[in-house]
């Protein structure tokens, strides 16, 4: 590693300079003993290059899992329960039956309804047919008639007219003849009893007109009582009655089809409530739930809503599954709650079954994201005056050296300029440190620096001092 290697040759440069004064030993000034009086003076830190990566801020929330889709099934039917297919944590494919009522009685009452739909519809065809055309034709007959009264009655009363004006005219002449002496009262009397008898049988013609023209009248009236309103009437009511009967029996027909309880999505049984030979009369019998995808419903605070939208990514951490999860935002609360949050519904594809309902989960959204970012541990960023610093390793000297920063992701830090991925940076020590301070750097990118007068940890082990040693008596 080629910043172990320099931190190395500074060491030793340093050690090369203190002997230089002179001396021998660790207490004359020699070499060894200058290194380790500049180790003791130099702060101890811990140094690595800035990584390259994905940095985000995000907000977390905690939520429960919970499933799609929750159908509670229920039954129209009550009664007795027939058979019963499915049991808890069964799968289900939407259509499949999941249990039967017993159908006898809704069998026979199919039937029944049949049977009195049949009834009807045979009474309307009877309005419809030969009973309603006789009694038209009856009553045509019954017009015929009365109109052929009517012409004898014209008839009758125009002879009587005739017979009256002729009485009236020989009335009149003999009653001329009897005035001047002519015929005698017994013969004027004979004429003027005709007289009479003539007007009599006039006035009877004119009554026999009437009557008759009264017969036709309601003749013709109850014909279209019969043809505009009885038959209307009487073809309503047995259409009602049709009508009525159809609708009992598709009721019963869809008793029937009720009967057969199916599953209206596929999933999983979540409970069944219902025994074969038992008596169902109410309750949920069955609770299916579709656990293909999931959801996790939380309450986002107003500082991340407005980056939220339908389709929004989120990461979902499950910690009983030590597993992390996309998901989408499906719904977003178009206010807030009482407590000025926003309720988010978060949809994650859960095809492998992994996630469970009532799972407690971390909900993480992205508020700002960056690419290929220079990013460092938050902690070895310093703040002053807000300005940014760090300290950079230069030899065995701290540079304080200023920074842009970025996306801050808590534990992470992006740096947007002021250092480069070469630069090393001392991520633990750095709060004792001034600019120019003398450092010792004890551990770079994880790894413990060597210095060439120590011994490694392989070097110290019995058998390798052995070898050195070139002697193994």
């Amino acid at each position: 590693m080629k910043y172990l290697k320099r931190a190395v040759a500074v060491c030793l440069i340093g050690a090369m300079a203190v002997g230089c004064g002179g001396g021998k030993g660790k207490e004359g000034g020699g070499p060894e003993g200058a290194m380790d009086e500049m180790q003791q003076a130099a702060t101890p830190v811990y140094a690595d290059n800035p990584s390259t990566g994905t940095i985000k801020n995000q907000y977390t929330y905690s939520g429960t899992i919970a499933p799609n889709q929750q159908v509670n099934v229920t039954s129209t039917v009550q009664g007795k329960v027939g058979s019963v297919y499915y049991d808890v944590g069964d799968y289900v494919e939407a259509g499949a039956v999941l249990f039967r009522m017993d159908t006898e009685n809704l069998q026979n009452a199919v039937k029944s309804a049949q049977a009195g739909l049949n009834s009807a519809q045979t009474a309307l065809r009877q309005v419809e047919g030969g009973a309603t055309q006789s009694q038209i034709s009856s009553m045509e007959n019954a017009i015929t008639n009365c109109e052929n009264s009517v012409e004898n009655a014209k008839t009758a009363l125009d002879s009587s007219k005739v017979n009256l004006d002729k009485a009236q005219s020989d009335y009149d002449t003999n009653k001329q003849l009897f005035d001047v002496g002519g015929i005698s009262q017994e013969a004027l009397t004979t004429y003027e009893n005709a007289l009479t008898q003539a007007q009599n049988n006039y006035n009877n013609a004119e009554v026999g007109l009437k009557s008759a023209e009264e017969a036709l009248a309601q003749a013709q009236k109850n014909y279209d009582i019969l043809v505009n309103q009885t038959i209307n009437d009487n073809k309503e009511t047995a259409q009602n009655a049709v009508n009525s009967a159809s609708i009992a029996l598709e009721s019963a027909k869809k008793n029937l089809a009720d009967a057969t309880v199916t599953s209206p999505i596929s999933g999983t049984v979540l409970e069944c409530n219902v025994t074969a030979g038992a008596t169902l009369s109410g309750g949920t019998p069955f609770v299916i739930i579709d656990q293909s995808t999931v959801d996790v419903e939380v309450n986002a605070s107003e500082q991340i809503i407005s980056s939220l939208s339908i389709g929004s990514e989120a990461e979902i951490t499950v910690s009983t599954l030590a597993s992390t999860f996309t998901g989408y935002v499906s719904e977003v609360a178009p206010g807030a709650n009482s407590d000025g949050t926003y309720t988010v519904k978060i949809n994650i594809d859960n095809s492998d079954g992994k996630l469970k309902s009532g799972m407690s989960a971390k909900v993480a959204f992205n508020k700002e994201i960056s690419t290929d970012a220079l990013v460092l541990p938050r902690d070895c960023v310093l703040n002053e005056d807000d300005e940014y610093y760090v300290f950079v390793a230069d030899g065995n000297k701290a540079v304080k050296t200023q920074v842009t920063v970025g996306v801050d992701g808590g534990s992470e830090i992006e740096i947007v300029s002021g250092i480069t991925e070469d630069d090393l940076v001392i991520t633990k020590g750095q709060t004792y440190l001034a600019d120019g301070t003398d450092i010792n750097i004890v551990q770079i990118n994880g790894e413990p620096v060597v210095k060439e007068n120590e011994e490694t940890e392989e070097e110290k082990t019995p058998d390798n001092k052995k070898d050195r040693g070139g002697n193994n008596s």
